[in-house]
């Protein structure tokens, strides 16, 4: 299904140079004031250009450009063009399924504004047009088949106006525009008995009824004795079908008490979902068919505001559902619950700088493809990544390996700071595994966010090695595991064959009691340290105690140790967590400062 696929925005209010991919189901996500909106009413713009205020221009002495991308324009599309001489006129700017198109305004008048389409002929590369001509004629009406007029969803605040009034681009006159072609065609003698009312009660009507002209003719007579040689007459205006839907109110009714209530009488989250309904039941009547070429974008401000979260996810099916319905949604939303793991490696991360004013980062699907190699790679941290989306909303994420780090290390950086990770945009996401850790650090990094680990101290001996982030020969895991194989002889844990412990349901020692026994030799905690300092520049921090239960001198694993360390750190106070626990405090300052 062809979609709009790229859009660049120059000179657009707070997007100095911005580009970004769209899929079919796109979320903006990022802090307030960073550009969501604006690069919405971009999108808007480019396919439904109107004239432009001062305050729309970033640097007032250039203009405005916007292009954007058509993919998947394939012939079978192109023949669904309902004029031949539009298709005509579209199909030499066709180029491999690709047409792009731009609109420049030099200007705040409409007749300052350019639409323009690439020359495919004269562009070398097909993702970084160069050169353009004003549209031919025929093309606008081509491209208006191929990506209609955008429905726009404004935010909360233009509830109202949207459902209130049918006006062009409000919700309410977009689902009226829908049902009105079925409605006149089911009730053709609704038009003719309007038709024959106008005949009866306006002044030029055929049958022009007996009361109304005797009251035109007593009314005349009437004015003759002040100013004579007047006439008057009652016209009555009879308003067509259509208008009868824009003068009517949308109500609401109770079925449980039988209260009926107008729309703007109920509360702001029903009516946030109930122009949310609207959107779907428009989804049901636009489904395209084989024989439409067209797809709708559907544009829409923090659709979630005010919904129940119950809704949210409702709503996040709903648009998904859109979007293989003949739509393509675009949407800012500030709730993690508008992502899922089927839609968030899509997800554009919105940001804003000082000096270069709006910006966005790759994708997460794109940054993959970009810095892993091989198929099965890619889906394993796509998949991993895909269902983290407090990644999407903060500025540093800390990887850690399991549930127990997940859990504990945001109860003490919060124990320790006064505050909660997330309000100094910190999110700690777990992998489950560290053997994805440097994967994922690498996707993250293309992603342009920050990010860090926090490992076991077995992963400066196992997976730093095979991913290069350590030597993987180096005399200083030779020494370890000679120090390893001194310490089992005298406490009797297991090796595996590549010398580093392993668990053993027939001995008491786990692979985790072995690498903290390790850690407290003097000599295995020289060579932890020197590699826990060189993994620090790397972005991963070991605990040189051996592991998180370590710290917190925890005897066990599992649930029940998990909730009694989490009572521990509560009952603590910062300087008291800090006294006796110090690998917490390090640890953040480290993350704090990364």
């Amino acid at each position: 299904m062809h979609r709009l696929s790229h859009l660049t925005i120059k000179n657009f209010r707070a997007c100095q140079n911005v580009a970004l991919p769209l899929e079919g189901y796109t979320p903006l996500v990022g802090q307030n004031n960073t550009g969501k909106s604006t690069i919405l009413k971009a999108v808007e713009w480019v396919l439904k250009p109107t004239a432009l205020s001062k305050q729309d221009f970033h640097d007032p002495d250039k203009p405005v450009e916007i292009s954007a991308c058509i993919d998947g324009v394939s012939e079978a599309v192109l023949d669904q063009i309902p004029e031949a001489k539009h298709r005509k006129a579209i199909a030499p700017y066709c180029k491999s399924g690709r047409l792009w198109i731009r609109v420049v305004a030099s200007g705040t008048t409409a007749k300052s504004i350019e639409k323009q389409v690439w020359d495919a002929e004269q562009c070398a590369d097909a993702d970084k047009p160069d050169q353009w001509r004003n549209y031919p004629t025929g093309l606008p009406q081509a491209v208006s088949a191929l990506l209609p007029e955008p429905l726009v969803v404004q935010a909360m605040h233009d509830i109202g106006e949207d459902l209130g009034k049918a006006k062009a681009g409000t919700t309410i006159k977009s689902l009226l525009d829908e049902i009105m072609g079925p409605l006149l065609e089911a009730h053709a003698e609704l038009s003719a008995a309007l038709e024959t009312i106008h005949h009866v009660l306006t002044a030029d009507g055929d049958n022009r009824s007996d009361h109304l002209q005797q009251f035109d003719s007593d009314a005349t007579d009437a004015l003759a004795h002040f100013f004579p040689g007047l006439a008057l007459d009652l016209d009555l205006q009879v308003v067509d079908v259509k208008e009868f839907f824009k003068a009517g109110d949308l109500h609401v009714t109770d079925k449980v008490t039988g209260d009926r209530r107008r729309f703007d009488q109920m509360g702001t989250g029903t009516q946030r979902a109930i122009q949310m309904a609207l959107i779907r039941y428009l989804a049901d009547t636009r489904k395209s068919s084989n024989d439409s070429p067209s797809r709708r974008l559907l544009l829409i401000d923090e659709p979630e505001l005010y919904l129940h979260p119950q809704g949210v996810r409702r709503l996040r099916q709903a648009l998904s559902h859109l979007s293989g319905a003949g739509f393509q949604v675009v949407f800012s939303t500030h709730s993690p619950m508008m992502l899922s793991r089927d839609n968030a490696a899509d997800t554009v991360i919105v940001g804003k700088a000082a000096e270069t004013g709006v910006n966005v980062r790759k994708p997460l699907r794109q940054a993959v493809e970009e810095a892993l190699e091989g198929g099965p790679s890619q889906s394993r941290t796509l998949f991993e990544l895909g269902n983290l989306t407090e990644i999407y909303f903060a500025d540093r994420v800390v990887i850690c390996e399991g549930k127990t780090d997940r859990r504990l290390l945001p109860l003490a950086y919060e124990r320790l700071y006064d505050q909660a990770p997330e309000l100094d945009h910190i999110a700690f996401v777990s992998l489950g595994s560290c053997a994805d850790i440097p994967k994922a650090l690498t996707v993250l990094s293309a992603m342009g966010i920050k990010a860090c680990a926090v490992a076991d101290l077995d992963f400066a001996y196992t997976h730093a090695r095979r991913s290069g982030l350590l030597e993987r020969d180096g005399e200083d895991i030779q020494a370890a595991k000679r120090i390893l194989d001194a310490l089992k002889q005298q406490n009797g844990f297991t090796l595996n064959g590549n010398g580093l412990p392993q668990n053993d349901k027939k001995s008491e020692w786990s692979a985790a009691d072995a690498w903290a026994c390790y850690a407290a030799n003097e000599d295995g905690k020289a060579i932890a340290l020197s590699s826990h300092e060189t993994l620090k520049y790397s972005g991963v921090w070991v605990w040189l105690e051996g592991c998180i239960e370590q710290v917190t001198k925890a005897d066990q694993k599992g649930e029940d140790a998990i909730a009694e360390q989490e009572d521990t750190l509560r009952a603590l106070s910062a300087t008291e967590i800090e006294e006796q626990m110090p690998a917490f405090k390090a640890c953040f300052d480290w993350i704090r400062s990364f």
